[in-house]
């Protein structure tokens, strides 16, 4: 965590968290989910939020996402991105997919992270639905360098069969290397590349939010190095699905077009967008507090010596635990269990991923240390 973000965590005051917390009752404590970066609400946690929120007066529902919900929130998250247009899509798969497509153009060269959302878990899509060509770089790694970039640029340019490269895309944080975030000092040298020399710029932000609580670096920072930005709905805005993509008017009013060539100009959007709406509002601040939470309960668990902890380098909201005499956490998962404290690990294993969201802001972070050290 940069001393930035260490600081902004020490001045937040104590804010509205409201959103993070279920209704429980005095014996049922609230539940903690130590895995994924939301709240893991339940269905009857949706339909309970969204008869709330269509009870109120100002909301409008959209049709073939036009109006309504929608729109209010492509409007909220472009002012928030610092972008002229935002997008409602159906899924990140497809934001990035048709971003790189249409910055791309008809240079069909894209680079790409070898340890990429896009190039690794989207089937290919890009390369089979648009005909483009995604160059991996990076092996094994979250950042690239704009060296590495420039090289790979100056390859595809030259003989004797020039291809040139018409988009660079980056993801931050990477989720295949366990939530490190793309080195800030090399995605500005590359952003600078890319616009000397007419390349386009995609950030695949999906969990940009969750990483500006850690690096102290603000979304529209992010976002103002890119031509385009994608940012997820469900993961930590905790919509039922749903993605932003924001970038030029003139750009974004293309890939309007492509969603419904694409056949994901659904009916209705309303039900993802309102609940992103909903979790949007103060979610800096309540995020900030989960971070700050997650950080004293490692504090105290590694401590009291009972329990090591593994930061991941450059990493975010994903650690991992074990415990100090590296015996298996079955013990450990089914105690805090019986306290309402889900730990997402495998019988047996001896090492667990402990990943900070808003969970943590419903107890007091040694309460859940606690309930930690009972079971080991």
């Amino acid at each position: 965590m940069s001393r930035l973000a260490r600081r902004s965590f020490l001045k937040c005051a104590a804010v509205p968290l409201a959103a993070a917390a279920p209704q429980t009752s005095a014996a049922s404590p609230a539940p903690i989910y130590l895995f994924g970066d939301g709240l893991n609400n339940s269905p009857a946690e949706y339909a309970r939020l969204l008869t709330s929120i269509v009870q109120q007066d100002r909301f409008r529902r959209d049709s073939y996402l036009k109006d309504g919900a929608v729109q209010d929130l492509e409007t909220r998250m472009a002012g928030i991105l610092g972008k002229e247009k935002a997008l409602f899509l159906p899924t990140g798969t497809l934001a990035n997919h048709l971003a790189v497509r249409v910055l791309a153009g008809e240079r069909r060269k894209v680079l790409v992270q070898e340890e990429s959302h896009l190039y690794r878990d989207e089937s290919d899509c890009a390369q089979l639905l648009s005909g483009l060509n995604l160059v991996p770089l990076g092996s094994g790694h979250a950042t690239l360098t704009a060296d590495e970039v420039a090289q790979a640029v100056d390859r595809a340019a030259g003989p004797p069969y020039p291809a040139p490269v018409g988009a660079i895309s980056i993801e931050s944080p990477v989720r295949r290397t366990m939530g490190q975030a793309f080195a800030i000092d090399e995605m500005r040298r590359i952003s600078a590349y890319a616009r000397a020399h007419g390349i386009g710029a995609h950030l695949d932000g999906a969990r940009m939010f969750v990483a500006s609580a850690y690096t102290g670096i603000l979304p529209a920072q992010y976002a103002a190095l890119f031509d385009t930005v994608y940012v997820s709905l469900y993961k930590y805005f905790n919509a039922p699905f749903g993605a932003i993509l924001a970038g030029p008017a003139n750009l974004v009013s293309r890939m309007e077009t492509l969603r419904h060539q694409f056949g994901s100009a659904i009916y209705q959007g309303w039900e993802s967008a309102a609940v992103a709406l909903h979790y949007l509002d103060g979610f800096e601040q309540r995020f900030q507090s989960a971070a700050r939470n997650g950080e004293e309960i490692l504090r105290l668990l590694e401590s009291g010596g009972k329990f090591q902890v593994e930061r991941v380098p450059s990493g975010t909201n994903i650690a991992w635990i074990r415990l100090a005499s590296g015996a298996a956490l079955d013990n450990v998962r089914d105690r805090l269990a019986a306290s309402a404290i889900h730990l997402n690990v495998a019988k047996g294993a001896s090492r667990a991923i402990f990943q900070v969201n808003e969970t943590l802001n419903r107890r007091p972070p040694d309460e859940i240390a606690t309930a930690f050290r009972n079971g080991a």
